[in-house]
């Protein structure tokens, strides 16, 4: 399996906004997509402040051809509620169910009440992509990068890809209750572009080949094999197998697309491409991803099967 990229020649397609209290004065990035009523829905990762100030919220975004959006004027959609989100609520997933509903898995931020990074995996239902009903935390532990695979079950369940610097699988019948598996199924390598940090992606999606997965990555600085620091996050892309979603079959042996233009090489966090979006829109797959924790933009992305 090979993917090729063509990223739209008029990137970034949403930028922050300035306004005394404008949610999103400071950057917006790492979008969920999903196709309802013949438009693409972002749901996007807002800020107002940066770095030790700022608190995520989820704004939301349409489209009538995938490039060009239009913001929904009673945004936030999404905010903080109670300690576990304190400092708010990042990077969102969402997948369409079988009944029409939608479900978004999202990081929630609790700050750094104990002086270290305290974060967890929720999850939240929706109708109509406006309105979320929260459910809560979906796994224990601190757990980020929920990743459910679009229009599958295995035995009967959801499978779901989550976590930072590895990659596990969990299983749900309901998508409230989920059985973890602890064995990871993708980490770092040495000696690859992919040595220092592994996350996963936007939700992942069955081909004749396997599901497919596009997680995000990194490569260390330095030689590698030394973890100290990072050069640059660009995603790429693997293979489990349909039938046994901890089978690993495929893996890429370099990133699908990686930091070129200004505007995805410096920003909040500088030399930075992180998807988390996936649509199938018009016969066309389409890739939405952060450029430099900063703004968004879109990539055409193309399956090419052995």
């Amino acid at each position: 399996m090979n993917i090729r990229i063509s990223k739209y020649s008029k990137n970034p397609i949403l930028i922050s906004q300035i306004g005394e209290k404008n949610f999103e004065k400071s950057c917006v990035y790492n979008p969920a997509a999903v196709v309802k009523d013949g438009k693409v829905f972002l749901l996007y990762r807002a800020e107002e402040a940066y770095y030790n100030d700022y608190i995520s919220r989820i704004g939301l975004a349409t489209s009538e051809d995938g490039f060009n959006f239009e913001r929904y004027e009673g945004n936030p959609v999404m905010s903080e509620e109670g300690t576990e989100e304190a400092r708010g609520l990042e990077d969102p997933r969402v997948i369409q169910l079988q009944d029409g509903k939608f479900f978004m898995t999202y990081t929630a931020f609790a700050g750094f009440p104990d002086g270290e990074r305290k974060f967890s995996l929720h999850g939240a239902f929706s109708e109509d992509l406006i309105h979320w009903e929260k459910i809560g935390r979906l796994v224990e532990g601190r757990e980020k990068a929920g990743a459910i695979v679009q229009n599958y079950k295995h035995n009967g369940e959801y499978a779901m890809y989550f976590g930072e610097g590895q990659l596990k699988v969990a299983y749900s019948k309901d998508l409230k209750s989920w059985r973890v598996n602890k064995e990871p199924v993708l980490q770092t390598r040495d000696g690859h572009f992919d040595d220092y940090y592994v996350e996963g992606g936007p939700p992942p999606v069955v081909t004749d080949e396997g599901i497919l997965i596009i997680y995000n990555s990194a490569k260390s600085a330095g030689e590698y094999g030394r973890k100290s620091d990072y050069i640059s996050y660009a995603p790429s892309f693997a293979v489990f197998d349909k039938n046994d979603p901890e089978k690993l079959l495929f893996r890429a042996d370099k990133p699908i697309m990686e930091p070129e233009e200004y505007w995805e090489k410096f920003g909040k966090v500088n030399y930075v491409i992180f998807a988390t979006g996936l649509a199938n829109f018009k016969n066309k797959w389409l890739l939405y991803y952060g450029g430099a924790d900063k703004s968004i933009g879109v990539a055409e992305l193309a399956i090419d099967l052995a």
